[in-house]
């Protein structure tokens, strides 16, 4: 059995909790920090973040403020992170 479960796309929440699960395995030296970059890296390329058709004023800064603490996390990359702020705001 594999100490890390790929899977082929992460919810932010799902992301983070990957991210966290790497870092404990790199603690315990159940993998290095070499291959806990390319799960890392896999997992960054594949989050998906759930938009909507449409924001109200509050919830786009809710939105906006979600991104944010993505990308500062590292979960999302900084041009996800710009084309998302983009389409909220064409939504709002």
């Amino acid at each position: 059995m594999p100490l890390f479960e790929k899977k082929d796309s992460y919810t932010p929440a799902e992301a983070k909790r990957a991210y966290d699960q790497l870092d404990r395995l790199v603690t315990a030296k159940s993998i290095n920090p070499r291959q806990a970059g390319a799960y890392r890296r896999h997992i960054a390329s594949r989050v998906r973040v759930m938009l909507k058709p449409a924001y109200s004023a509050q919830a786009a800064r809710r939105a906006k403020t979600e991104i944010v603490k993505l990308t500062e996390a590292g979960t999302i990359t900084m041009k996800s992170a710009a084309a998302y702020r983009a389409h909220i705001t064409k939504r709002t």
